[in-house]
């Protein structure tokens, strides 16, 4: 199946530059500029499988590493009276 794709000329001279070097088509250029899907990019095909990789992100997690003071932000340094 083909699309058809509306980019920039100098977007358009970079692609077929690279497709030519590399002796590739349009979509075998395109395609290997693409993160591969088992980059860091897990999917999920079900819940029961989105619920047990949120779980093992949980066991990683440390909680915040700074404590932010939301007080003093709002009101600045603590007045005290004399």
């Amino acid at each position: 199946m083909s699309r058809l794709i509306n980019v920039s000329d100098s977007v358009y001279e970079q692609l077929t530059r690279i497709k030519r070097a590399k002796g590739q088509s349009y979509s075998e250029a395109i395609a290997g500029m693409l993160p591969s899907s088992g980059a860091g990019t897990a999917k999920t095909d079900n819940w029961d499988e989105l619920i047990a990789w949120i779980k093992e992100k949980d066991k990683k997690f440390k909680g915040k590493r700074v404590r932010i003071d939301h007080d003093q932000i709002l009101y600045g340094d603590k007045n005290e009276d004399p």
